[in-house]
């Protein structure tokens, strides 16, 4: 596995991460810009990580090294990952942190396949909410972005595959077929609810949150 990339998605960054952009209410400390939402607020480590100082917590765990900065200051950076085209299936529970995580990992010029959302484009529907009869027609539209993905047609750099994949052979899979590295997003069942609880959700989604759980195996 991609220890850089992996490493955003483990509680100890997450954490991290989102009290340091509460900490910095809404503003870029590079341009001063203040969004709407922290989602769209990313931390930036200053010195840049590598496979030898990942693991190195006065490092990357440090806030006096990390830059709270907005979506267009991060894509000015360079590319930290370069060479052939890469892909990543970033998996985990419903309020893992996913999108966070994957927004703090890709740079400029990535792509990314959301399933949520896509189920959200095409039928206009909150993310625990799926009818069954658009199933095909959403189906149809992700596999044939999955077969751009696989053939690495076009001119992005890397891929990233966002979803629940509870299941170990369903993402195992689609890992294999794809040539992808899986990364799961670290959570608990608690730590998920808990985040429901306090984000001002419809109630419904506990069964959303209760659902993944019940069927996830590692």
């Amino acid at each position: 596995m991609d220890i850089l990339h992996s490493f955003y998605c483990r509680k100890p960054w997450l954490d991290l991460s989102f009290n340091l952009k509460i900490a910095a209410k809404g503003k870029c400390q590079r341009c001063g810009t203040t969004v709407k939402d922290i989602k769209y607020l990313i931390g930036h480590h200053k010195i840049e990580l590598t496979e030898e100082n990942v693991n190195d917590p006065s490092i990357a765990l440090n806030p006096v090294h990390i830059e709270i900065i907005c979506l267009d200051c991060h894509n000015k950076e360079h590319r930290r990952f370069g060479g052939k085209k890469q892909v990543y299936i970033v998996y985990g529970s419903p309020l893992s942190g996913k999108n966070t995580a994957v927004r703090e990992m890709m740079q400029y010029g990535d792509i990314v396949l959301d399933i949520d959302a896509l189920w959200q484009a095409v039928t206009f529907q909150p993310a625990y909410i799926k009818p069954d009869n658009c199933k095909f027609n959403l189906f149809k539209l992700r596999d044939e972005m999955l077969d751009q993905i696989k053939t690495r047609y076009g001119n992005w750099y890397d891929a990233y595959i966002i979803g629940g994949y509870p299941e170990k052979y369903e993402r195992e899979r689609l890992a294999q077929m794809l040539g992808a590295e899986m990364i799961y997003c670290e959570s608990t069942r608690e730590e998920c609810l808990t985040r429901l609880h306090n984000s001002g959700r419809p109630k419904a989604w506990e069964n959303y949150i209760n659902d993944w759980w019940d069927k996830f195996n590692d």
